[in-house]
C-alpha cells in the first residue's frame, strides 16, 4: 500500500500521507509523496481540482524522516537527499490552486515543514510542532527554516530550529504560523468545508494572489507592486470575472458561481 496517495473529494484533492505507526518518510514514503503531488498537478490542470488538503492518517501526522535514511551519507549525497525533500515543498507551493495543511498531532522536521509550504495551516488544539534536527546534528533541509522565518520572523525561527524544541499549536498560532485551531474532533470537517469555499472561489484570481503573496514573501512589496499590473490584468478577460461582474449587478456582493476558468 501507497504511504502517500491523493483522494479527490468533489474538487478538492487531498493528499495523504499514511506510513503506520509515525509516518516517518523513508525513500519509499518520499517516493509515493512526489508521485501523489504529481497526480495532483494533473488534477489541477485538468480543472478536476481546485483545491488541495495536506493531511495525514495515524496518531502522529509525521515524525520526522527514518533517520535510516540518514546514517553513512557523505555530504554530496546528502545534498542530493536534501535537495530531494526540497522539492516537496516547493511542489506544494507551485500548485496553483489555494492548498491547506490540516495537522491534527505532533508534527516535526520534514513534516512541519511540507505543511509550511502550504498557503494556510490548521491544527488540533493539541497538535505540536518541531524542527527537531539539531538534535541529531542537522539542520531542516526541507525549506522550514526560511519559511518559518518567513511567518514568524527570523528570532523566533533561530529559535525553534537552534533548540530543537516542540513547540505547542497555540504558541504557533500566537507566532502566525498557525492560522486556525480547532478541536481535533471537529478540525477535519471544519477544513474540509473552509476550503470547499475556497474551492469554489475564483480560481484563476486565486493563482495570482499566491504568486503575488511568494514574490512579497520573497523579495519584497516592490517587487510585488512591480509585477502587479501584468499578473492582475489578465483575470479582467476570465469567464469567472465576466460572471462575477454579472452576479453582482443582477443580484448584488458574494452570489456569483465560479468555474474557476
Amino acid at each position: 500500500m501507497s504511504k502517500a496517495f491523493v483522494e479527490l473529494t468533489g474538487d478538492i484533492a487531498e493528499v495523504i500521507i499514511s506510513a503506520p505507526p509515525l509516518n516517518l518518510f523513508d525513500l519509499a514514503t518520499v517516493a509515493d509523496l512526489e508521485v501523489a503531488l504529481a497526480e495532483t498537478g494533473a488534477l489541477v490542470r485538468d480543472g478536476r481540482a481546485r483545491a488541495m488538503i495536506l493531511r495525514a492518517e495515524g496518531d502522529v501526522f509525521c515524525a520526522g524522516v527514518d533517520v535510516h535514511e540518514f546514517q553513512g551519507l557523505s555530504s554530496s549525497e546528502g545534498a542530493a537527499f536534501m535537495a530531494r525533500l526540497l522539492t516537496l515543498t516547493q511542489g506544494i507551493e507551485a500548485l496553483p490552486v489555494p492548498t491547506m495543511a490540516v495537522v491534527h498531532a505532533l508534527n516535526l522536521t520534514i513534516g512541519f515543514e511540507l505543511t509550511l509550504g502550504c498557503d494556510l495551516l490548521w491544527a488540533a488544539e493539541e497538535a505540536s510542532f518541531g524542527l527537531v534536527e539539531a538534535t541529531v546534528g542537522l539542520t531542516p533541509g526541507a525549506g522550514g527554516t526560511q519559511r518559518l522565518a518567513a511567518r514568524a520572523g527570523v528570532a523566533r525561527a533561530a529559535e525553534f530550529v537552534m533548540t530543537g524544541d516542540v513547540y505547542p499549536a497555540r504558541e504557533l498560532q500566537e507566532w502566525g504560523v498557525v492560522n486556525r485551531l480547532r478541536p481535533a474532533a471537529d478540525l477535519l470537517a471544519e477544513a474540509r468545508a473552509f476550503t470547499s469555499r475556497l474551492a469554489a472561489g475564483p480560481t484563476v484570481a486565486f493563482a495570482v494572489a499566491k504568486r503575488l503573496l511568494q514574490a512579497t514573501r520573497d523579495h519584497g512589496v516592490a517587487a510585488a507592486d512591480a509585477l502587479t499590473p501584468r499578473e492582475t490584468g489578465p483575470t479582467f478577460a476570465t469567464r469567472d470575472a465576466a460572471a462575477g461582474f454579472a452576479s453582482l449587478l443582477e443580484k448584488g456582493p458574494g452570489q456569483a458561481i465560479f468555474e474557476g476558468r
